[in-house]
């Protein structure tokens, strides 16, 4: 609400232009770069502002880029993508942490998941690399509560 408070007072009483403004991500302009808070954004609502510290998360195949199970996207789709993925490395001033799962529940189904190919695209040097390399001895699956 403290977000879209201000969008929705420069669009006054015209909620056809509050709902554009909205679908377009107009609601970045709002945002204080002074404020000492977390911010959640896309990576198409990220354009054009930077950030000390970044966390890009879902660094996947299937995820970046996005690929609906059964689909597979277009050439331009993907370019378009690859450059949202770049946009979002470089919105880091001082720290970029960049993960993706190992396995991930979507549409119901839980799958492996392999890195995003986009990843490749970056000298393996500039990584400093945490977490488990190697995949662990299966367990005992927690039940869920809900």
């Amino acid at each position: 609400m403290d977000l879209l408070t201000p969008l929705a007072r420069r669009c006054g009483d015209d909620l056809e232009t509050f709902l554009s403004q909205l679908a377009t991500g107009a609601e970045v302009d709002a945002l204080d770069p002074r404020a000492e808070a977390v911010t959640l954004l896309t990576l198409h609502a990220a354009k054009g502002l930077e950030f000390p510290v970044v966390f890009l998360v879902g660094a996947e195949d299937g995820l970046l880029p996005l690929r609906w199970p059964g689909s597979t996207p277009d050439d331009d789709a993907v370019a378009e993508e690859r450059r949202l993925f770049f946009v979002g490395l470089t919105r880091a001033q001082d720290r970029l942490y960049v993960s993706h799962a190992a396995r991930r529940t979507r549409h119901g189904v839980e799958r492996e998941c392999a890195p995003s190919p986009f990843l490749g695209a970056i000298d393996p040097g500039l990584f400093e690399r945490f977490g488990e390399t190697e995949p662990r001895r299966p367990r005992d699956r927690q039940l869920r509560l809900i």
